[in-house]
């Protein structure tokens, strides 16, 4: 396990939010508290995001394929699907942009950015 900075920007059709902090690197994936949102990302085959707050949202992001998610807040449990459009995976940086979708119906699209370095 290894302590790292971080730095995430997560945009979409109408807005933007950045990260700016610390977690930890164990293995295939990273964790960090963002805002009071514990969010973790494993980076494998499928890329899992994770976020856990007053919801739950994962996500499973994998290039040209539509795969099954869950969003569960106050009202309830939601199936959603990512379809992701590219993946940019490199040493201690990822990009990703995928689209939600919902009831067949398309929610917005989103693109994902995470840098990493060691914690010295």
């Amino acid at each position: 396990m290894s302590k790292i900075n971080i730095e995430t920007i997560l945009k979409n059709s109408e807005e933007g939010h950045t990260f700016k902090g610390k977690g930890i690197k164990k293995d295939n994936q990273i964790i960090y508290l963002d805002e009071n949102v514990q969010t973790k990302i494993t980076i494998d085959n499928i890329i899992t995001i994770e976020r856990k707050a007053d919801y739950y949202l994962k996500l499973n992001l994998k290039k040209g394929i539509k795969l099954k998610g869950t969003y569960i807040n106050n009202y309830g449990r939601f199936e959603i699907e990512t379809y992701t459009s590219k993946i940019i995976n490199k040493e201690n940086e990822l990009k990703v942009i995928y689209k939600i979708i919902s009831n067949q119906e398309e929610v917005d699209t989103f693109t994902f950015k995470l840098k990493f370095s060691l914690d010295t």
